[in-house]
């Protein structure tokens, strides 16, 4: 049975004086069992998040959490009361969609959330859009994470997978290639595969199991017979790096090793796809700020579609 570190008995008391935003805390200490988990996702100091949840619990009169060895247990109290915040935070993000919805100012924040990879394409694009609109600020959340645009926690979202929560739009808006590369200096110390099917011998960047279904690592678990996994990464931007630096062959995406001087590619053929995506709810949709982002998102992805299919030849 494990040690309970902390338990407090809390006094019966009126709920009085509660703090939305204290909720918001709970829910994201309850959704990663941690404080400092809760404290990353709303980027805020582990101390913070600990005195917001000791202010419900004493506002509530009830322990929520039962610290133990393992982290935050929650409570029969806060399992009771877990759903209902839920419903609380949907409706209240329901509710600010529908009153920005007649928003027609091309002017504020707009928060998009995207892979490392199609960040950087988006975010070298942005000056064009900034030229246009000087109020509107994008911010761009790029991570491995999917934020829930349902709960507010973005406004739109590009992805390589459809959604299935059915309140979300999912439009299809392009298409990603992914090919084979190895910087310079790797291929003149080590050579260039005869083959892409062929790794015998080479020096293999891998990932790691949080991107076990990108196209780069389901082509390599079934064509790295014979080659060597000296390293691998939890980020497309990591086993790009570890290319750029000489460490191995690595399958990335076209449109970021194209582009990439000192990687060259070994094959013309596609090694595999990936499909992009562009979610929002349709609420939000109707807010002129954040139809701004979606339109300049959908224009970019097809202004870049040769470039993302891998079109490009070859380098020499």
């Amino acid at each position: 049975m494990r040690r309970i570190l902390e338990t407090r008995a809390r006094p019966v008391q009126k709920c009085t004086g509660l703090d939305w935003d204290d909720f918001r805390y709970f829910l994201a200490v309850g959704r990663t069992g941690t404080l400092a988990g809760a404290a990353r996702s709303l980027r805020v100091q582990h101390s913070t998040v600990g005195r917001r949840l000791d202010a419900l619990e004493d506002g509530l009169g009830a322990q929520l959490f039962l610290r133990t060895p393992d982290g935050l247990v929650i409570t029969a109290a806060g399992s009771a009361i877990l759903p209902l915040v839920e419903e609380a935070e949907r409706a209240l993000a329901a509710a600010e969609r529908i009153v920005h919805g007649g928003d027609e100012r091309i002017e504020g924040i707009v928060r998009l959330t995207t892979s490392e990879a199609l960040s950087g394409l988006l975010v070298r694009r942005l000056p064009e859009l900034r030229a246009l609109h000087p109020q509107l600020m994008v911010e761009v959340l790029a991570g491995n994470r999917s934020l829930d645009l349902s709960r507010g926690e973005a406004d739109l979202a590009v992805r390589a997978a459809a959604t299935t929560q059915p309140d979300l739009i999912c439009r299809r808006i392009g298409d990603a290639g992914w090919s084979l590369y190895a910087s310079e200096s790797y291929v003149l110390r080590r050579g260039a595969p005869s083959s892409p099917s062929d790794l015998a011998g080479h020096d293999l960047i891998g990932f790691d199991e949080s991107l076990a279904a990108v196209p780069g690592a389901l082509w390599l678990a079934q064509h790295a017979t014979g080659g060597r996994v000296v390293t691998r990464g939890n980020s497309i931007l990591a086993v790009l790096n570890a290319a750029i630096v000489g460490m191995g062959l690595a399958v990335i995406s076209c449109f970021m090793g194209d582009v990439e001087p000192t990687l060259k590619r070994l094959t013309h053929v596609i090694l595999g796809w990936r499909e992009i995506w562009l979610v929002f709810h349709p609420d939000v949709a109707r807010i002129a700020r954040v139809r701004c982002v979606i339109d300049f998102v959908t224009e970019v992805i097809a202004e870049e579609s040769a470039r993302l299919r891998g079109d490009r030849p070859a380098k020499p």
